[in-house]
């Protein structure tokens, strides 16, 4: 059952459920924007209404779906619900459980994962990063020391989104060198699992109420069983693509976003009995136009990610995504200041949301578009 009916552009019931979810549950909220934990009551809300499992099959007791699916799920629970950060907590489960357990699991590890984390009965988190140093492969010091009985476990991870309540880990950690490069294997570790320790949640003044945390390892013994993946590949073949897989999943929320954003100014605009000059007037429009067409690169990015994750054109939509993200944005604080309006705390919160989520990995962003300009002038450069 897809979300969508791609052919058609209709609403499915499932996507129903999630405007109404947004709607019902989110926006109705009271203060979510300013929760420094993601409220229990929520997160059940959505399982109890099966909302998780897009882009998980049918046999393992999801939705199925394609990436755009996941796309429109979380545009519509944004748009509206009008909070980025639940969306984002949602989505990283959603994308952990569809390109880590389905992408590499084994049958077993299927059979045992998959139908606890479409039902929401399981959350599962992505532990890559570390203190001072990020997710940068060769500052990675989390260690996997293989013995008789499988893989003793060492290190510290943290600003894991969905941390603080997740009830599977799965660890990337070292536990080779190969000409001097370090390999990297991924472990799945139930949070109960001995010499696993959860420490504190870090409150971010954005994207509440996402919860973030960390974790502890120390001699944390983990099974053979537990090796998600090949041993050794699983920075360059989860990592590495997962960036992109996240950026372009994270269209959809962002899209969400920037409709509600729009929404809730031009309801404050008109409210006030503002009378538009000519300027006004096409600014607006350019600004619904914009919008309009970051929906299709949204849905256009995800179809491409299904089928050419590595593409030169998948590429390029994230990167024009982005640039005409912070754009749309900027242009709505120039619409506030010139217009006089003192915007509402959603019109605020939101804002303020889409500023952190767009400038995530600002850098990484800036390299590809300089790497792809001197691709263009390879040739020229040659000669």
């Amino acid at each position: 059952m897809n979300i969508q009916t791609e052919s058609s552009g209709e609403s499915s019931p499932l996507e129903k459920k999630f405007q109404r979810f947004g709607t019902e549950c989110i926006d109705a909220y009271p203060k979510l924007n300013q929760l420094s934990s993601l409220p229990d009551d929520i997160w059940q809300k959505m399982a109890d209404q099966r909302l998780f499992g897009i882009g998980i099959g049918t046999e393992f007791n999801g939705h199925g779906g394609s990436s755009r699916s996941l796309v429109n799920a979380g545009k519509t629970l944004v748009e509206h619900g009008g909070n980025l950060g639940i969306a984002l907590s949602w989505m990283i489960h959603e994308m952990v459980a569809r390109w880590f357990f389905l992408s590499f699991g084994t049958d077993a590890q299927k059979k045992t994962y998959l139908p606890l984390l479409a039902a929401g009965e399981k959350t599962a988190c992505l532990a890559v990063s570390e203190p001072k140093v990020g997710a940068h492969p060769k500052h990675i010091k989390t260690s996997g020391e293989k013995f008789s009985k499988g893989f003793r476990l060492n290190g510290e991870k943290t600003y894991l989104t969905n941390g603080p309540i997740a009830d599977l880990f799965i660890v990337i950690a070292v536990t080779g060198q190969q000409s001097g490069k370090k390999q990297f294997t991924a472990f799945i570790v139930p949070k109960d699992s001995p010499g696993l320790k959860v420490t504190d949640p870090i409150d971010f003044p954005f994207l509440r109420p996402c919860p973030h945390g960390g974790i502890l390892l120390k001699d944390c013994m983990v099974k053979p069983e537990q090796v998600l993946g090949n041993p050794g590949e699983a920075y360059d073949k989860m990592v590495l693509p997962f960036r992109t897989i996240e950026d372009t999943m994270m269209m959809g929320p962002l899209t969400g976003g920037l409709k509600f954003l729009f929404s809730r100014l031009m309801h404050q605009l008109n409210q006030k009995d503002i009378i538009p000059d000519d300027l006004l007037i096409t600014e607006t429009a350019q600004l619904k136009c914009t919008l309009d067409a970051l929906a299709a690169i949204s849905a256009a990015a995800a179809i491409e990610l299904d089928e050419n994750i590595g593409g030169e054109m998948l590429l390029s939509l994230g990167l024009f995504f982005r640039t005409q993200t912070i754009g749309f944005l900027k242009k709505i604080e120039q619409m506030i200041e010139k217009t006089g309006i003192e915007p509402e705390n959603r019109l605020t919160y939101m804002l303020s949301d889409l500023f952190a989520m767009i400038r995530i990995a600002e850098n990484v962003s800036k390299i590809k578009l300089a790497k792809l300009g001197l691709s263009l002038f390879a040739n020229h450069l040659k000669t």
